[in-house]
């Protein structure tokens, strides 16, 4: 099956999320909190996605040996180093995740869930264990475990299918449905703090930005 094909189908289901109605109701910033987390959890698996295919079609361990074809290393690594290691406004190096965290502190949004949540994966080692008795949302919870399904059990044409299509092709359109929302609500919300509001919207340009590159 061509990729073409592949868009053909799945279509309907991009359309389904790009017209999503959770973009026209985040009219506050009580609103916008409890979008940021719960996406959250989102942006941090996106990179075990990655991280899954970089280990898959790369060599990330010792002793090295040129593993798989040279054009597809550098494109993982290249996502890698802009995922992982982008510059923030002031210059300093920060991964998406660690930018979207401090959007979140900024708006005022707890991050306790996502911060307690990694701690305990870190206690367990075992990722299932954590997501099965978290307390996390069910929405949640079945997002995160479908994801690391695909990593523990998929081959590496099913992670790189999950990541491209799920994704990385997604995200662009989907952040720019957010951004149109957002920039059209809070523009009308003169109340609300406007240095915190556009924190969140140049976080959500940057990993836009960062996508389509």
């Amino acid at each position: 099956m061509d990729t073409q094909t592949i868009n053909r189908n799945i279509q309907p289901y991009k359309n389904q999320l790009l017209q999503h109605s959770l973009y026209n109701i985040i009219k506050n910033v009580d609103d916008l909190n409890c979008f940021l987390e719960n996406h959250v959890f989102a942006v941090w698996d996106f990179m075990s996605l990655l991280k899954a295919l970089q280990s898959k079609l790369t060599c990330t361990s010792t002793p090295w040996i040129p593993l798989g074809n040279p054009e597809i290393r550098y494109l993982i690594n290249e996502i890698v180093v802009a995922e992982e290691s982008d510059i923030d406004q002031k210059g300093n190096r920060r991964s998406h995740y660690e930018l979207y965290i401090e959007a979140m502190k900024a708006t005022g949004a707890n991050v306790n869930p996502i911060e307690n949540f990694l701690d305990d994966v870190e206690a367990t080692k075992n990722i299932f264990v954590s997501i099965k008795h978290s307390d996390l949302h069910p929405n949640v919870k079945e997002f995160l475990d479908f994801t690391f399904r695909v990593i523990e059990e998929g081959d590496s044409h099913q992670i790189a299918a999950a990541f491209t299509f799920g994704r990385e092709d997604l995200i662009p359109d989907m952040f720019t449905a957010i951004l149109n929302e957002f920039q059209k609500t809070f523009q009308i919300k003169i109340y609300l703090n406007s240095y915190i509001i556009l924190n969140v919207i140049l976080l959500l340009m940057l990993m836009n930005m960062a996508q389509w590159q």
